[in-house]
């Protein structure tokens, strides 16, 4: 163990060795970069100022060589001749003698009254392509700009044609060219590019001091945009290689002209490439020495700790039966020793889980992903056999009674006992027995048909027919066996099972013991549902699965927030979610609606009592059923509701529908009445989708009338809606109403129903049902948004 220490100190000393080095050349390599950086950096910036005195010294003198010569006779006489040969004549000559790549002479109207070298597919010919530069020049008496003409750049000079008040315009036009960049580059001594930028074309290099492939590496640092706006020159263009500055020279729509001065970091750092190789030098020798005393001292450890890696990527591949190889005895033997117990108790554990996640771990069936994947298996097989492929789904009778008077004890003996006996049943080696969970079994019976299946069945409701004695109990095992089979009853694992559950049920109903797949089934399986979820109500309600959310409405006058809307909500604990519209038709039906009612009222009113405490003062709204109002005991349990709860009548809205008073008019105007005289205000809900007359609502001592969400939701698009919206607002006013429209949904129809003088908004585009909770949460926050609190209406 000391000399495997010591080899390790041996090692260690070495690699600082090491990094002492690279940590000194990296420093000594960083000191050289930035002192040439900060080098170069100041000779830019010395050529950029060199740059911007010699284009002002060159636009001064193009100006005053353009103004000389349209002072010149010839030229104005020309002019007056109004012959455009003479006149380019003339510009021709007078551009000569300056050098001139283009001149043109345009009148006081922008118009050109001629030009040499004409450039075609201008949109306009005789229109002045550059009208800014001679407003500039009216302003200053004579302008200058760089601008691309036919693509390429030129200097511009604009000065007027006197006589003696200007009577035209003369531009004379110099080449940016390849002569005017070196020049460039020879007084600032850097390197000079003018690069060109066209829409949709990109960038171009017009004229340039550096070399063809440095001109391809200014290119492709450049891209080539094809935007319809130029993209920003970034300083940093060209990153570690050069240092540069760079400068619109002239921009207009349809291009710019952008010069470029930049100056090669890696010729500025070339001059102390002598120190870095002698540094290099050293550094390589310090590090090959150490490298060949470490492979010396390593080369003993090395081999035993291949030879460990590799049986550790043979174990990550899963393969556990040769063990590692043997070495000496020291901490990497005893390393190899660890390694080989964890090969040992890997192996152990992958397949126990192996058999976790494949088996039921009860009866040690196959379980529901095992079974899945054979049924998926067997179809793939039948598919190309064309044979038949058939599943039995049992579920066995009375076990809940088991599990529930006898103890889960008693009922995990009665399962294992019933998977025993599919066991026996089961002779073929292709069948596949599973238990899916509970007390729910199936069966995988390949190649054969549904007849062979139903066969099958009838042997195992036979071996199901013995008692089971289970600590001195005899217990009677019965099931029921549902049966589909492939192709006849779907192609689809899932379409197969779900079939065979609904043959399941029918057997079960019809205590038939087992029974094939019939279309038939579906709908009798959807009535056993509903019948299923109105029992499951009733339990939900005394369960308290049932919860209530709160929709906010709008005062439109106000801004406020002045009241909320209880709404149930079901969270069954296995169906999950259950939306309202698929429970409260069922309730309504069977009766079930005044439970609910009940349940909703006595939450609602003791939130709102607390709300009311805490100086929320909020108005709730309650929806009362036609069953509801037909029930002479309401007004009483309302009466108790508000003691039990120091409640006052007037924080709450009862909202009644149009339906519920037609049922029985007179028993439900009763009861409206005497909760009205309680103190209660009231609300038609849903107006306008009912068959109550004007003189049966003139009966009712209502507040106000709520315009169904059909109507308010599609009123912005359906001519018809809008109508009724308008008509039910002003109805409501006239009769001295309020009126709320709920399912507001959208910006459009908030400014809509403001505009036709509606009262109160409801729906989404205002707040969706919240939880008493988040409600709060979502009113505090919406109160310091806007300045508003919720207040009583």
């Amino acid at each position: 163990m000391t000399r495997f220490v010591a080899h390790q100190v041996i090692v260690f000393v070495a690699l600082l060795l090491v990094a002492i080095q690279l940590v000194t050349l990296l420093a000594l390599n960083w000191a050289v970069s930035e002192n040439a950086r900060e080098s170069v950096r100041k000779e830019v910036d010395v050529g950029r100022r060199i740059f911007v005195r010699v284009m002002e010294d060159r636009t001064q003198q193009l100006t005053t060589a353009a103004s000389v010569l349209t002072s010149d006779f010839g030229l104005r006489q020309a002019m007056m001749s109004g012959d455009q040969a003479t006149i380019v004549s003339a510009l021709s000559n007078h551009g000569a003698r300056i050098g001139a790549a283009k001149m043109m002479l345009i009148g006081l109207d922008r118009r050109v009254l001629g030009e040499t070298a004409a450039q075609d597919g201008r949109d306009d010919p005789l229109r002045f392509p550059f009208p800014r530069l001679i407003e500039d020049a009216e302003r200053k008496g004579a302008a200058s700009a760089i601008a691309l003409i036919g693509d390429a750049p030129f200097q511009l000079v604009v000065v007027p044609v006197l006589a003696p008040v200007p009577v035209a315009w003369a531009m004379v036009a110099f080449s940016v060219d390849k002569q005017f960049a070196q020049d460039l580059g020879l007084l600032t001594g850097l390197d000079v590019s003018f690069a060109t930028w066209v829409p949709r074309r990109g960038w171009d290099i017009a004229a340039t001091t550096l070399s063809p492939s440095g001109t391809r590496t200014l290119l492709g640092a450049l891209g080539s945009p094809t935007e319809t706006a130029m993209p920003a020159i970034m300083p940093d263009l060209l990153g570690a290689e050069f240092q540069l500055a760079t400068s619109v020279l002239g921009r207009e729509d349809d291009g710019a002209v952008v010069a470029i001065l930049q100056r090669s970091l890696r010729d500025a750092i070339a001059r102390f490439d002598g120190l870095r190789v002698i540094l290099l030098a050293l550094a390589a020798f310090s590090l090959c020495a150490t490298v060949a005393g470490s492979l010396l001292i390593a080369r003993s450890i090395s081999r035993p700790v291949s030879a460990l890696a590799e049986f550790a990527r043979r174990m990550e591949r899963g393969e556990y039966d040769q063990g590692p190889p043997e070495t000496r005895s020291d901490e990497l033997g005893e390393l190899a020793a660890s390694f080989n117990r964890m090969r040992l108790a890997i192996a152990a554990r992958e397949l126990q889980i192996k058999s976790m996640a494949l088996q039921d771990a009860l009866t040690g069936l196959p379980n529901r992903a095992l079974f899945n994947e054979r049924l998926q298996q067997a179809l793939g097989l039948a598919r190309r056999l064309t044979q038949p492929v058939s599943v039995l789904l049992i579920d066995l009778n009375r076990f809940k009674e088991v599990n529930d008077t006898l103890g889960h004890h008693v009922g995990d003996r009665l399962l294992c006992v019933v998977a025993e006996r599919l066991r026996t049943v089961l002779v073929r080696a292709s069948d596949t027995p599973a238990r899916l969970g509970g007390d729910e079994f199936a069966v995988l019976l390949p190649a054969s048909s549904a007849t062979m299946a139903e066969a099958a069945a009838r042997r195992i409701l036979q071996a199901f027919a013995a008692p089971v004695l289970v600590e001195g109990r005899q217990l009677d095992v019965g099931g029921s066996i549902g049966i589909a089979t492939f192709p006849e009853h779907g192609d689809d694992p899932n379409v197969l099972m779900s079939r065979a559950d609904a043959a399941m049920y029918m057997a079960k109903r019809t205590r038939t013991g087992c029974a094939i797949y019939d279309v038939n089934f579906e709908a009798e399986a959807e009535n056993h549902n509903r019948l299923s979820l109105t029992g499951e109500l009733r339990q939900a309600i005394e369960e308290n699965q049932l919860v209530l959310h709160y929709q906010p409405r709008l005062d439109l006058a106000s801004g406020a927030i002045t009241g909320v809307e209880a709404l149930v909500r079901w969270q069954h604990p296995v169906r999950g979610f259950i939306p309202p519209d698929q429970f409260v038709p069922f309730a309504e039906q069977t009766g079930c609606i005044r439970e609910i009612t009940q349940w909703v009222a006595a939450r609602a009113f003791a939130q709102c009592a607390q709300w009311h405490a805490s100086g929320r003062a909020l108005q709730v709204s309650i929806n009362l059923s036609a069953r509801d109002l037909l029930d002479p005991e309401l007004p009483q349990r309302c009466a108790a509701l508000l003691a039990g709860h120091g409640a006052s009548p007037q924080w709450f809205l009862l909202e009644i529908t149009e339906r519920a008073i037609v049922d029985d008019p007179a028993r439900a105007i009763e009861t409206v009445t005497r909760l009205h005289e309680m103190g209660f205000r009231l609300s038609i809900d849903d107006f306008g989708t009912g068959y109550s007359s004007l003189a049966q609502l003139k009966r009712l001592p209502v507040a106000e009338l709520k315009i169904d969400k059909n109507f308010v939701m599609d009123m912005a698009r359906d001519a018809d809606d809008m109508t009724i919206v308008r008509s039910v607002i002003d109805l409501a006013h006239n009769m001295g109403l309020s009126v709320v429209a709920e399912g507001v949904e959208t910006d459009e129809a908030r400014r809509l129903l403001y505009d036709m003088g509606c009262d109160h908004l409801q729906g989404y585009q205002i707040c969706s049902p919240l939880p008493a909770a988040q409600l709060e949460q979502w009113l505090a926050r919406t109160a310091a948004l806007h300045g508003t609190t919720a207040k009583e209406a």
